[in-house]
């Protein structure tokens, strides 16, 4: 392994710990605010507080959370291969590559839908009641934003998978 791919599985060994933590934060949120409402649980954030926002903000999702654990297995799994089988641990880079991608984009169709959502009443010269702030939208700066925009440089590394892939 050379000097490049170790940095890559540095960069996917603070992706796995994150990935695993934002899951288990958000899946317990989402948990506690859906399922057992009685128990306070909203308090708990791992960003940092600016404003009146959390960047990131782990917000209550349990089956977003599933997802970030899930991406976060995936990358310790493809450390845990670097060191016993280097071929099958492009596939597992790969595949978290292409998750917190997709989570990524998700992120992104979420926040047009909400700022679309509204603002359409001024097509038919209606009133916002409540403007968009990036603070105020739970998706504004989430865990899937901030960690897909860390996951990028990993393109660099499964480049020539992907050009296996797609010819």
């Amino acid at each position: 392994m050379n000097h490049k791919d170790n940095s890559i599985y540095i960069l996917a060994s603070i992706l796995s710990i994150l990935y695993l933590l934002y899951g288990v934060i958000q899946f317990y949120k989402g948990a506690v605010a859906w399922w057992i409402p009685w128990i306070e649980g909203d308090e708990i954030q791992l960003g940092v507080r600016i404003g009146e926002a959390y960047i990131p903000n782990a917000f209550p999702d349990p089956f977003s959370g599933i997802i970030l654990i899930i991406i976060g297995v995936i990358f310790a799994r493809s450390i845990y291969l670097s060191r016993k089988n280097p071929e099958l641990s492009d596939g597992f880079l790969f595949t978290g590559w292409i998750l917190a991608l997709l989570m990524l984009i998700l992120n992104l169709v979420v926040l047009a839908a909400d700022i679309l959502d509204t603002y359409y009443p001024l097509l038919w010269g209606g009133k916002i009641e409540n403007p968009w702030t990036l603070e105020s939208d739970p998706w504004g700066i989430s865990p899937h934003l901030i960690l897909g925009i860390i996951a990028a440089p990993i393109y660099w590394k499964i480049k020539p998978l992907l050009k296996q892939l797609i010819p």
